[in-house]
């Protein structure tokens, strides 16, 4: 007799159960969820099918400096810029690179037609010569007297840019078959062709400038900051750019304060000298630097993730404790009120209200907050 009762007060307590919303979900499949659900006044529980139409971040505790952003502009270093010139008189023959491309030093860069140089190269190659044929009948005196002219016109031919290697090859290069000898420009640095003033076929005078190069190994950042944040700002502080392609930003320390005012900004440049691994930072671009002012510690979340109403900011904050054994169908967040402090580079300080580690919603958020004020204004409307 007992054990019936026993069955029947269980049989009456699982219909209960069974009334619940949420039981009834499980013993009719044909009882939906919606996406989107109000399940207390500040928390939504949403489905995993439309978490993926937001997207979820962690909080973190990471070293987050405050910043003085300023716009500035990248330039070659003057001491990574090499000219290039005509040594000689003479006409253009040949140009193997344009403006732009990368070169290494040594590599040949133009050609030259000069008398000047046709004459100098015949009177090192005659004095070898004479020199060699004195030696050979024993004429100790005369076969000096040729040597010391062949090292004056070694000299010659040094001063027109001819390389150590350029020369010896002259001594031993067959004269018929180079009835027209031209004179080769090399380039002294390796580097980029940023500027390019040779034109096939032109005349040019010796110090005309046929080429510059410019390394790029290392560049200048030259920004400008206003008389208002001058006392900010000093020498040896550091600075640091986000540059495309490169893993980490690139950074240097102020090397320079002008003294003066740019009459037409009226603001004052300041120079930093930092490396440029892979030329990520070109010349002459514009990109936004950051001066470090200080250096601490704090809870980041990328600012979409922020809802500012008046004077208050929220966050909805993941509270479905993570499971690695289950995968819930749906997940709840919680809008709760966060402090905020410096904001920087797509990124937000948060001094209250999270903890390193934290889930949120990053992108989507406001669309969360519109629909869970949306179900409180229906839910009072029904009151």
């Amino acid at each position: 007799m007992k054990n019936l009762q026993r069955s029947a007060f269980g049989l009456l307590c699982l219909l209960v159960l069974a009334s619940c919303s949420w039981v009834k979900g499980l013993f009719n499949p044909e009882v939906v969820h919606e996406p989107v659900e109000k399940v207390a006044t500040e928390t939504l529980r949403i489905s995993r099918d439309a978490l993926e139409n937001v997207k979820q971040v962690r909080a973190q505790a990471t070293d987050f400096p405050k910043l003085l952003s300023l716009m500035g502009k990248i330039s070659i270093t003057e001491d990574r810029m090499t000219i290039i010139p005509s040594r000689v008189t003479g006409r253009i023959e040949t140009i193997h690179f344009a403006s732009g491309e990368k070169v290494s030093a040594g590599q040949v860069l133009a050609t030259l037609f000069s008398p000047d140089y046709i004459s100098a190269r015949e009177e090192y190659l005659q004095s070898l010569k004479q020199q060699e044929s004195s030696a050979s009948k024993g004429i100790e005196s005369t076969s000096s007297d040729f040597a010391n002219l062949a090292q004056m016109s070694r000299k010659k031919l040094e001063t027109m840019g001819l390389s150590k290697d350029d020369i010896s090859q002259l001594a031993t290069e067959n004269q018929a078959a180079n009835s027209r000898p031209l004179l080769v420009v090399r380039a002294a640095r390796s580097g980029v062709l940023i500027q390019k003033n040779a034109v096939l076929g032109n005349l040019v005078n010796t110090g005309d400038t046929l080429f510059m190069i410019g390394d790029l190994s290392k560049v200048w950042f030259s920004g400008d900051i206003f008389p208002e944040d001058l006392e900010k700002v000093h020498k040896d502080q550091e600075v640091y750019i986000n540059a495309v392609g490169v893993d980490k930003p690139l950074s240097g320390k102020v090397s320079f304060i002008s003294p003066l005012v740019d009459p037409n900004t009226r603001s004052i440049k300041i120079r930093v000298l930092m490396d440029n691994p892979k030329e990520a930072l070109k010349a002459d671009e514009y990109v936004q630097g950051n001066v470090v002012l200080s250096r601490a510690s704090a809870v980041v979340v990328p600012t979409p993730a922020v809802i500012r109403v008046a004077d208050d900011t929220f966050v909805f904050k993941r509270i479905t404790p993570r499971s690695v054994e289950e995968k819930p169908a749906f997940l709840d967040f919680q809008r709760v009120k966060v402090t905020i402090g410096t904001e920087q580079s797509g990124l937000i300080a948060v001094t209250s209200g999270l903890a390193d580690g934290d889930e949120v919603i990053g992108e989507g958020s406001l669309l969360l907050d519109a629909a869970l004020n949306t179900a409180n204004s229906r839910d009072t409307d029904k009151k």
